[in-house]
C-alpha cells in the first residue's frame, strides 16, 4: 500500500478583513509544484535530505524536523567553512538543556531547483547525532522553511516535494489529520496502558522515537500498569545526554489507526520541552 504523506500544508495570509463582493471573489489559488528531491530514512525514521549554503560548493546533510521552530547548522560545519557567526541573547531549549545561541542571519538555503533566501541558521552542536546515527548532521531544517511551502514526503519513492502555498487536492484514500500548527505541530492522541488518556502530543519528524513522556506525566496520570517493566537507558538530544526509562504502553491511536504494545521513553523534563500539562508527550514518526 503507498504511504504518502502530505506533511505540514503551513499556509500563513496576514490579511484585512474583506467586505462584501470583495470577499466573496477571494479565492486562494492552487498549489504549484517547484522541485522534488531524494531524501535518506536512518534508524528512527530520521529523515536526512542534502542542501547547500549560500553559494559555498559543499553539499550539506540536514534533518527534517518538524520539532524545530528553526533552522540550524552544527557549529563544526561552521567553523569547517569559515562562517562567523553573530552572538545574540536568544536562548533554544532541548530534553538535556538551554543553550544560549549564535547566529548566521539572512542566508540561503540552496535545493535542486530551489533556492530559500532570508533564513536566520542558529548555531549548535550536533557532533552526538553524528555519532549516534553514523551520518554527518550539518544542521536541523525545521519551521522557518517549512512554513513558506506545502512539503510532501513519499516513503515509497523516498522523495520529498516542495509546492507552493495554496489549495491542494489530498488523495482519496487513508484519513486526513488536523494537527495544530504554531512553529510546532501538536495532534491529539490517545494512549491506553492502565488508564486511558486523551491529549495532545507534539508531533516531532526529528524525535527518532516512538513515543516520550515526561515523568510527571506518568505520575500524575496513573497511565502505566504498576507491573509494567522498565529498562535504564541513555538518551541524545539538545544540551548532550540524558537518562531515560524505555517501557511499553498497550496501545496509542492516532486517528482511528491503533497501534499496539509501542514503545514509549520516560525521562525527567527538567526544562518542560513536553509543555505538560498542556500537552501529553511528543510522538516521533
Amino acid at each position: 500500500m503507498k504511504r504518502i504523506v502530505y506533511c505540514l500544508a503551513i499556509v500563513h495570509f496576514l490579511l484585512q478583513p474583506l467586505s462584501g463582493r470583495a470577499q466573496e471573489e477571494f479565492i486562494e489559488p492552487p498549489s504549484k509544484f517547484i522541485t522534488s528531491i531524494p531524501f535518506i530514512q536512518l534508524t528512527g525514521g530520521i529523515i536526512i535530505m542534502q542542501a547547500k549554503l549560500d553559494n559555498i560548493a559543499d553539499t550539506l546533510n540536514f534533518i527534517l524536523d518538524t520539532g524545530s521552530s528553526g533552522i540550524s547548522l552544527d557549529s563544526t560545519t561552521a567553523d569547517y567553512l569559515k562562517l562567523q557567526p553573530s552572538p545574540s541573547n536568544r536562548t533554544i531549549r532541548g530534553i538535556a538543556g538551554i543553550r544560549n545561541v549564535s547566529f548566521l542571519y539572512n542566508r540561503s538555503l540552496r535545493l535542486p531547483g530551489l533556492t530559500i533566501d532570508s533564513l536566520n541558521f542558529h548555531i549548535n552542536d550536533y557532533s552526538i547525532l553524528t555519532t549516534v546515527y553514523g551520518e554527518r548532521i550539518d544542521g536541523i531544517i525545521g519551521y522557518a522553511v517549512l512554513s513558506r511551502y506545502i512539503v510532501k514526503l513519499d516513503y515509497d519513492s523516498s522523495r520529498i516535494t516542495f509546492a507552493s502555498p495554496g489549495t491542494i487536492r489530498y488523495p482519496r484514500a487513508g484519513y486526513l489529520l488536523k494537527p495544530n500548527i504554531s512553529q510546532l505541530v501538536t495532534q491529539p492522541m490517545r494512549v491506553r496502558d492502565a488508564r486511558t488518556i486523551n491529549s495532545r502530543f507534539l508531533f516531532d519528524l526529528g524525535a527518532g522515537l516512538c513515543v516520550l513522556f515526561s515523568r510527571d506525566f506518568i505520575d500524575d496520570s496513573s497511565l502505566l500498569d504498576k507491573k509494567r517493566k522498565r529498562w535504564q537507558k541513555e538518551g541524545e538530544g539538545l544540551g548532550g545526554k540524558i537518562d531515560m526509562e524505555l517501557t511499553i504502553v498497550k496501545e496509542v491511536k492516532v486517528g482511528p489507526y491503533k497501534f499496539r504494545n509501542v514503545p514509549a521513553f520516560i525521562f525527567d523534563d527538567v526544562y518542560n520541552v513536553t509543555s505538560y500539562p498542556q500537552m501529553g508527550g511528543l510522538t516521533g514518526e
